[in-house]
């Protein structure tokens, strides 16, 4: 009894409306079954939920603190785009590839010869989250600056969403500074993408970091969706810790969701299961949106 009592206490639910009674039952099986498959994961699951076009959402350990891997690669592409705005930066500013510039694991940068490539910061940009590319990502750090992504993150009131190391850092895992976030405040950090956020992101940037994220790309939420899903979203792994969080369209609405997992025994099997999770959400969410109040389908 105990360890269902403290299950139930991990799912946080906030209704915009009342349900009628057969909502309800729908609601809950969708709930059970997230909530079953959450727990199928051998690890600790986050996993936040919200249809933007009603504001229905829930969450599951969704203010829990999870290392982000390349997911993190998000605040720093919004920051960037904010410092485009304010005139620092040009998208067609063109900059080269230098050896001291490359490091290794993800990307397609560390393949190209230094000295030699030159590219627009919006190219290095989109590398960034296409390709979740490391060497052009910590470019982009290098010029917008950490402080001033965990500055812009704080302005957003984001307090938990912090860049605290650039790509394969090494010696920081040594120390535990790891790149942060939870469930809960991606979810709002893309939230405030899709609507804005007291016009601190203009439209243009908006749509630009929509463009940037929607580029189709392997992960856990688009794997199994239907063929030709619009997915805006980041990925991200590292050894005992998967990520995935974005905003999934459907035909006349959309839904923001972000699942992260660490303390992982299987990477793989973790990936799996959240793909099932999001093609749930999914499923409820496409079948509310062909609906009426009744269930009576279009």
């Amino acid at each position: 009894m105990a360890l269902f009592l403290s299950a139930e206490l991990l799912l946080t639910l906030m209704f915009t409306q009342p349900l009628d009674s057969s909502r309800q039952f729908l609601r809950s099986q969708f709930e059970t079954t997230v909530r079953s498959l959450a727990q199928s994961i051998d690890g600790v699951v986050g996993v936040s939920v919200k249809a933007l076009d009603t504001g229905e959402s829930f969450s599951l350990n969704g203010d829990v603190i999870f290392t982000q891997a390349s997911a993190i690669k998000l605040p720093v592409l919004i920051e960037f785009l904010l410092q485009v705005e304010e005139g620092r930066y040009g998208l067609e500013e063109l900059v080269f590839l230098e050896s001291q510039d490359i490091v290794g694991g993800s990307g397609i940068l560390k393949q190209l010869t230094p000295g030699k490539v030159r590219m627009t910061l919006r190219d290095l940009a989109t590398l960034m989250i296409s390709v979740s590319d490391n060497t052009a990502t910590n470019m982009i750090i290098d010029r917008v600056q950490m402080d001033r992504v965990n500055e812009t993150m704080l302005q957003f009131g984001l307090t938990q969403t912090k860049l605290q190391r650039k790509m394969l850092d090494r010696e920081a895992w040594t120390t535990d500074r790891e790149n942060l976030s939870t469930p809960n405040e991606q979810m709002k950090l893309l939230e405030f993408i899709y609507n804005g956020k007291e016009n601190l992101i203009s439209l243009a940037s908006r749509q630009e970091i929509l463009r940037i994220l929607s580029i189709s790309k392997p992960g856990r939420i688009k794997h199994k969706l239907p063929s030709g899903t619009r997915v805006a979203h980041k990925t991200g792994s590292v050894p005992g810790v998967v990520v995935d969080v974005g905003i999934v369209y459907l035909d006349t609405s959309a839904f923001i969701i972000t699942i992260m997992g660490n303390w992982l025994v299987s990477e793989t099997h973790a990936a799996e299961v959240m793909s099932q999770i999001a093609l749930k959400t999914y499923e409820y969410f496409d079948r509310l949106s062909n609906s009426n109040s009744y269930g009576h389908k279009k």
